[in-house]
């Protein structure tokens, strides 16, 4: 990305904080991670922003990250913490620029960059000790973040209001031109795609990362690493979800134990390789099952997920595979902030 470092003869940023701009000297982790996030979901509801690390606080002085906390930080960390305290999702990415201001040395400014949210407002989910609030809205004002206040909130409303009414006209404009029987519905809320009489179901899992090709835009860059629903020609294989009703544990048979004693590891090398692998967060491996709200989730694996592992043995030496996955596990593991022991 493109920052322009214009600097005042004493070596202050002439550019000042902002709606879309917050410095900060060091990127933290903990509370401090919250912060940041607050900020960056507040400029999500305004117009999006930033926020630069390595910059001095009052004056602004570009002095570059005293640490590496921001290179080392895990992006799922971040993206975890944003799921677990706000909705909906909003997209963000991590930047890392070096600039030499003359003197033969290097410095290191890192961003937390966050776009426009597309449905407004993001709401935050879970109230966090005195830095977050369950049901708040946080707005982006010039240098400061806090709650909305009625003015931008109506505004923000009142935007989304009509973008939901031009989305209608579009839609209705589109069901005139074609008809009404040559229209398939893609049910993104509950899954599904309604092909005549019958349904196509999709996982759930898959649906909040599902990207568009949007019209106009052909390159296949874009949207690189998220999947994307691709229907092409006759779909075969419909599903009546009047008639059948998907059985997840033929999907998805093994428990987390039932896969380590298939692939012959103890627990701790099991987690380690569901880390390294980021089984997790790949839906033809696993799914996850709750019953309840407040209860813990069952793990479940595909078959082809002992399969591909197996096959990994193989061709790399069980052994070998084996200490890569926990190395990195012991290097996540000790990356995480140690949890407090409460007085007795």
């Amino acid at each position: 990305m493109q920052f322009s470092f214009d600097l005042e003869p004493k070596g202050y940023l002439k550019k000042r904080e902002s709606a879309n701009l917050e410095y900060k000297q060091n990127f933290q982790r903990g509370d401090n991670l919250l912060k940041y996030l607050k900020t960056l979901v507040g400029m999500a509801n305004n117009k999006g922003g930033m926020i630069m690390f390595g910059i001095q606080d009052s004056p602004h002085i570009p002095l570059g990250m005293a640490n590496n906390r921001f290179h080392e930080v895990d992006p799922k960390e971040i993206d975890t913490r944003f799921r677990d305290y706000f909705a909906p999702v909003v997209k963000w990415r991590t930047e890392i620029i070096e600039k030499d201001f003359g003197d033969g040395e290097k410095k290191s400014f890192g961003f937390l960059i966050v776009e426009e949210a597309e449905e407004k407002p993001v709401v935050c989910k879970k109230s966090k000790d005195n830095i977050l609030r369950e049901g708040a809205i946080y707005y982006r004002y010039r240098g400061e973040t806090k709650e909305i206040e009625y003015p931008e909130l109506k505004l923000l409303l009142d935007k989304e209001r009509e973008k939901e009414r031009i989305l209608w006209i579009k839609h209705i404009q589109k069901i005139a031109m074609v008809g009404p029987r040559q229209i398939n519905i893609l049910d993104r809320y509950n899954g599904e795609i309604s092909y005549g009489d019958k349904r196509v179901l999709i996982d759930k899992s898959l649906i909040d990362q599902l990207n568009f090709i949007q019209e106009g835009h052909f390159t296949e860059k874009e949207g690189e690493g998220l999947p994307t629903l691709k229907l092409i020609g006759t779909i075969d294989g419909l599903i009546d979800v009047n008639d059948s009703i998907i059985d997840t544990n033929a999907v998805y048979p093994l428990t987390t134990k039932e896969l380590q004693e298939q692939l012959g590891l103890n627990f701790y090398q099991m987690q380690a390789i569901i880390y390294a692998l980021d089984l997790k967060n790949k839906p033809k491996r696993h799914t996850e099952i709750k019953h309840g709200e407040k209860a813990n989730p069952i793990h479940k694996y595909s078959q082809s997920c002992a399969d591909v592992i197996k096959s990994i043995f193989e061709k790399q030496g069980k052994d070998s595979f084996l200490n890569d996955c926990i190395k990195r596990y012991k290097a996540f593991v000790a990356s995480k902030p140690k949890k407090k022991r409460k007085r007795k």
